[in-house]
């Protein structure tokens, strides 16, 4: 709490005032004073400006509230009569005397067709405003209603009293939807809060009830702290509220954990009647025993979580941005283990088809080649060694060529009168022998072991994609 911060000037009365209302769509707030009257102000930082005085009623004027559009203002009293007003021009619009049998104790909008009152029996009625007459009555409590507030989602008006419990009303129906058992203390305040899965309560002994809601059998937790009474509550967010409290202070309180994180205002030991919150979510405005209307800035908190939204935004987006990368990343690994795959598939095909040795593509088609022509490695075996007459030949070649002119011209070769072209054209087509074989095979297993060209480049955009 900074009381140097600039805000609106407090508003000053001859008179305690007893409730205090903002306007849900523009800058006014609303008093109402024990003496019967009501003020409606227009404030500002600069300055404020009384824009209707009146004295609607001749009895303390209890409660008021606006209607959902600010057009109209409703106000409850002790003489057993509630009434509407306009705003803008201070003239009365609606009117019902002797609304219920004892003296109201509270006024609460519901929406453009309802208005709801509580009185000082316990009696909660709700009234048909375009027909000007009562809609339902409900008579579950024995004691004052204190406080009333409309879940708009459900259509339920919870309902708290002297007597302890916690009534809800389902306002379409004429029976109540439920009534929790006696909570042993005088309920004093209520507030919807967590997206309206629970529901606060304060107490006479300065603890803080929460139901779940749906089940309003019995409180499912409570938060002790308050050293007095907590007459008024006051929604903030769905996490935090702000508490009047009968030692003058304005609470700001956390649930879910449950803790105290400060102190919106103070009004010196007086209690605190009620407290609001303004249209725009910047001021409290708070009323006590010493005639005023305080203002609070309560702004920092919504800017505070505002800057946790974009901070959680920001977040939230870096995580689906990493995700997105993360996932590109994923994609890409799988596409280069594909690749890989893929590689090694055409490595193998490839090292398959190069290997073609007289129509022999791998080395099974080489010993089924072998196995094919026996007869020809038992020939060869079986012919004796002779000397070589050509260093370039195998000495079985030789022994071949010899044996095939012996045959033809009784071993004199070229000698016999014909030319070498002659006698090279003559020369009979050589056959494979099992040294041939042997050799092609080596030949064959080295062109296997040595990389080509293509393999060369595929393995290194291998490394390339590897280390990325």
């Amino acid at each position: 709490m900074d009381d140097t911060a600039a805000r609106p000037k407090s508003l000053k009365f001859k008179e305690p005032v007893i409730d205090v209302a903002f306007s849900p769509t523009t800058n006014l707030v609303a008093s109402s004073l024990i003496t019967g009257h009501v003020f409606v102000h227009k404030y500002d930082v600069g300055s404020n400006q009384r824009q209707v005085r009146g004295k609607p009623h001749k009895k303390s004027c209890r409660s008021l509230c606006f209607s959902g559009d600010g057009s109209l203002l409703y106000t409850a009293s002790k003489d057993r009569s509630w009434q509407a007003m306009d705003v803008e021009t201070g003239a009365e619009t609606t009117r019902i005397d002797a609304a219920h049998e004892k003296p109201l104790n509270l006024i609460k909008y519901v929406n453009e067709q309802i208005v709801a009152t509580g009185d000082e029996a316990g009696c909660v009625k709700l009234w048909d405003v375009r027909q000007k007459k009562q809609a339902f009555s409900y008579s579950e409590h024995v004691d004052y209603v204190s406080d009333m507030v409309f879940h708009a989602p459900k259509r339920h008006l919870l309902a708290t009293s002297g007597d302890g419990c916690l009534s809800v009303y389902d306002v379409r129906k004429a029976k109540p939807f439920q009534v929790s058992a006696n909570q042993d203390d005088e309920l004093l305040s209520v507030a919807v809060i967590r997206g309206g899965s629970k529901v606060v309560v304060g107490e006479t002994d300065g603890v803080m009830g929460i139901f779940s809601y749906g089940q309003f059998g019995d409180v499912t937790d409570r938060f002790p702290g308050h050293p007095q009474s907590i007459d008024s509550i006051c929604k903030l967010t769905e996490d935090l509220c702000v508490t009047g409290s009968s030692d003058g202070l304005l609470r700001i309180v956390q649930f879910f954990p449950h803790k105290l994180i400060g102190v919106a205002g103070d009004h010196q030991a007086l209690p605190v009647e009620k407290v609001v919150l303004s249209y725009d979510q910047q001021w409290l405005a708070s009323c006590s025993h010493d005639h005023t209307v305080h203002f609070w800035d309560i702004g920092y908190i919504y800017a505070d979580e505002d800057e946790d939204d974009e901070a959680g935004e920001a977040a939230e987006q870096k995580d689906t941005n990493e995700s997105k990368e993360d996932d590109e990343l994923d994609a890409q690994a799988v596409a280069i283990r594909i690749s890989r795959d893929v590689d090694s598939d055409d490595d193998e095909d490839e090292d398959e088809s190069e290997v073609d040795i007289d129509g022999c593509s791998d080395a099974g088609e080489l010993r089924t080649s072998e196995e094919t022509h026996p007869e020809e490695t038992h020939t060869d075996a079986a012919k004796p060694d002779k000397p070589s007459l050509d260093a370039g030949a195998d000495s079985e070649e030789v022994d071949i060529e010899d044996n095939s002119e012996s045959e033809s011209d009784n071993g004199w070769g070229s000698w016999g009168g014909s030319s070498d072209d002659e006698a090279k054209a003559a020369k009979p087509k050589k056959k494979r022998r099992k040294g041939d074989e042997l050799a092609d095979k080596r030949k064959a297993r080295v062109e296997l072991a040595r990389p080509t060209q293509s393999h060369k480049r595929k393995t290194e955009r291998k490394a390339f994609f590897a280390g990325l």
